[in-house]
């Protein structure tokens, strides 16, 4: 019985909770260049919403890593675990490139625009390229090779 309830825990935590934080961690980066877009044609600063994201998805990302019953769902998942790992340094790192963007944004000057928009790109390619040596050393498993 314990076992029913623990699987039957772990599905409505993944259909729940975690079916927003997948769809959170998909969108976002499609979301990324229209944000990027957005704020360059506009010339302020967009909505500072980029910690409150990572701090939701992080939130839900880790109960899901420290409750034994809720990890399940990445075993009988074993994809999930890799996909949830790289798409959320992926949040990460995009959240933080527009947070770099908005404050260049922040004054209305077009060098100010310019320096911190090559900011925002060098701190990307830098990011992704950290993120896969990184990788490169230290794969993602599933859960159950750990």
């Amino acid at each position: 019985m314990k076992r029913q309830l623990a699987a039957l825990a772990a599905t409505m935590y993944f259909l729940f909770p975690m079916s927003l934080v997948l769809l959170t961690l998909v969108i976002t980066p499609l979301l990324f260049v229209s944000d990027v877009g957005a704020i360059r044609s506009s010339g302020f600063a967009g909505p500072q919403a980029s910690e409150a994201l990572v701090g939701f998805c992080g939130l839900f990302i880790g109960i899901s890593m420290l409750v034994p019953a809720f990890r399940r769902m990445y075993r009988a998942l074993p994809w999930l675990y890799p996909f949830v790992t790289i798409f959320f340094i992926n949040l990460i790192i995009a959240n933080v490139a527009l947070m770099i963007l908005n404050t260049g944004y922040e004054v209305s000057s077009s060098t100010r625009h310019t320096i911190f928009t090559i900011f925002m790109i060098v701190f990307i390619i830098g990011a992704r390229l950290a993120m896969s040596i990184y990788f490169r050393k230290r794969p993602v498993t599933s859960v159950e090779m750990r």
